[in-house]
C-alpha cells in the first residue's frame, strides 16, 4: 500500500485536468482506495487528482532556480573573449542557423501547448481567470502536444463538483423563466373579449327567463291533468308564494350542508395553478356529507317527522330559494369590484354589469377557506334533490 505524500491542508501545487498548468491548490482529503488527492482551487472549484498531477512547490522553486542560475554560463560562453576571425564566425553563424530553427520550433510548440489549453479550461468552465495571469511562473511545458482525444479520456478520470455560483446562477434563471411564464396569463386574463350565452342581452333574458320557467314547471304539476299542452293555471296570490318558517327551513338546511363541509374528514387536494402561481386547496367530503344527510333524515323519519311537509310547501321552497340566490349573487358582485386583477374570473371580466353578474365577475370567492362557487354548486341542491 502506497504512503500518502501530503497531509490535509496542505498547500502544493495540482495540475489542471487535460493541460499543463499547474496552479496551487489546498488538499482536502484522501482517498485511500483509489489514492486520489481531492484539492481546492482559490476560486472554489474542488477536483480530484492522481498522484502524479499533484507536486509540491519546492519542486517548483527548485527548477525556476536551475533555469536562472544557467542563464548566465550561456550569456558568458556566447561572450567569450577568444573569438575568431569574420570568416569563421560565418562558418558558426551557418552552423548556429539549424539550433535558431529548432529554438523556434520549440517556442511555437509551447504557444500552441498554451493555445490549447486555455481551449480547454474554457471548454471546461472550470479555469478561473485571476490566476491565469498571475501564476504564470508556475507553467511546466511537455516535449509532446497531446491530441484532443487524449485530453478528453484524462478529463474523463476526474470528477467535477459544480460551483455554487453556477447553482445560484440556475436558481435565479429558473425564477426568471417562471416569472416571465407567468406574465403572458396575467396579461391574456385581464378583459374577457368573447361573450357567452347571447352577450349582454342574452345573459338579461336568462337572469328572468330560468325562475320564471322554474315556477311555470310547477305551476303545470300542480294540476289534475299536468301537460305542457293544457293551458297554464292561473298565478297563485303573492301572500301564498312566501312564507317566514319555509324560509327558516331553508337556511337550516343550507347551514346544515356548509357545516358538513367544514369537517375535517376526507382528503385535501390541490386545485389548479391561478395566474399568479397559487393553488387553492379544497376538502373532497361530499360523499361523507351524503351519507351524514341520508343518516340525518332516517332518523327524522324514525321518530316520525312528518316530511310531506316539503311536499305541500313546494313552491314557497323555490321562492325561498330564488330569493336567497339572488341576495348572494349580489354579495359576491360586491364583493369582486375590490378584489384584485388576478383573481377574477377570465370569462367574466368583460366590463359589463349584467355579463358579468350573471357569469361570475369573482374566479374563487371565498370566506376564509370556504370556497362559495364550489360549495354552492353542488351541496345544497344535488344532495337535496337526491334526499327528496
Amino acid at each position: 500500500m502506497p504512503n500518502r505524500r501530503f497531509a490535509d491542508g496542505e498547500v502544493v501545487m495540482g495540475r489542471w485536468p487535460g493541460s499543463i498548468l499547474y496552479y496551487e491548490v489546498q488538499v482536502t482529503s484522501y482517498d485511500d482506495v483509489s489514492h486520489l488527492y481531492t484539492v481546492k482551487y482559490k476560486d472554489g472549484t474542488e477536483l480530484a487528482l492522481k498522484e502524479s498531477d499533484v507536486r509540491s512547490q519546492s519542486s517548483f522553486k527548485h527548477r525556476k532556480s536551475q533555469s536562472s542560475s544557467s542563464s548566465p554560463s550561456r550569456r558568458s560562453t556566447s561572450r567569450s573573449p577568444g573569438r575568431p576571425a569574420k570568416g569563421r564566425r560565418r562558418s558558426s553563424s551557418q552552423s548556429r542557423e539549424p539550433e535558431d530553427d529548432k529554438k523556434k520550433a520549440i517556442q511555437e510548440t509551447n504557444l500552441a501547448l498554451l493555445k490549447s489549453s486555455e481551449n480547454n479550461t474554457r471548454r471546461y468552465n472550470g479555469e478561473p481567470d485571476s490566476t491565469e495571469r498571475n501564476e504564470t511562473s508556475c507553467i511546466i511545458l511537455e516535449p509532446k502536444l497531446k491530441p484532443d482525444l487524449e485530453i478528453e479520456r484524462g478529463l474523463e478520470q476526474y470528477i467535477l463538483r459544480p460551483r455554487r455560483e453556477e447553482k445560484e446562477k440556475e436558481e435565479i434563471y429558473s425564477e426568471k423563466k417562471i416569472s416571465e411564464a407567468i406574465k403572458p396569463i396575467e396579461k391574456a386574463s385581464s378583459k374577457t373579449k368573447e361573450l357567452e350565452f347571447g352577450g349582454r342581452i342574452g345573459t338579461f333574458v336568462l337572469i328572468f327567463f330560468l325562475p320564471a320557467t322554474v315556477f311555470y314547471l310547477l305551476l303545470m304539476c300542480k294540476q289534475d291533468d299536468p301537460s305542457l299542452m293544457n293551458f297554464p293555471p292561473p298565478l297563485p296570490a303573492l301572500e301564498s308564494l312566501w312564507e317566514a318558517r319555509v324560509f327558516g327551513v331553508f337556511l337550516l338546511w343550507f347551514f346544515l350542508q356548509a357545516l358538513f363541509y367544514l369537517l375535517p374528514i376526507g382528503k385535501v387536494v390541490e386545485g389548479l395553478p391561478l395566474s399568479n402561481g397559487r393553488k387553492l386547496q379544497y376538502q373532497i367530503n361530499g360523499f361523507y356529507a351524503f351519507i351524514l344527510t341520508a343518516t340525518a333524515i332516517g332518523t327524522l323519519l324514525y321518530f316520525q317527522f312528518e316530511l310531506c311537509y316539503l311536499y305541500d310547501h313546494f313552491m314557497q321552497f323555490a321562492v325561498s330559494a330564488a330569493a336567497f340566490s339572488m341576495v348572494l349573487s349580489i354579495y359576491l358582485y360586491i364583493r369582486s369590484l375590490k378584489a384584485p386583477e388576478e383573481e377574477l374570473a377570465p370569462g367574466g371580466n368583460s366590463g359589463y354589469f349584467v355579463y358579468d353578474f350573471f357569469t361570475g365577475h369573482e374566479l374563487n370567492p371565498r370566506i376564509g377557506n370556504f370556497d362559495l362557487k364550489y360549495f354552492c354548486e353542488l351541496r345544497p341542491g344535488l344532495i337535496g334533490w337526491v334526499s327528496q
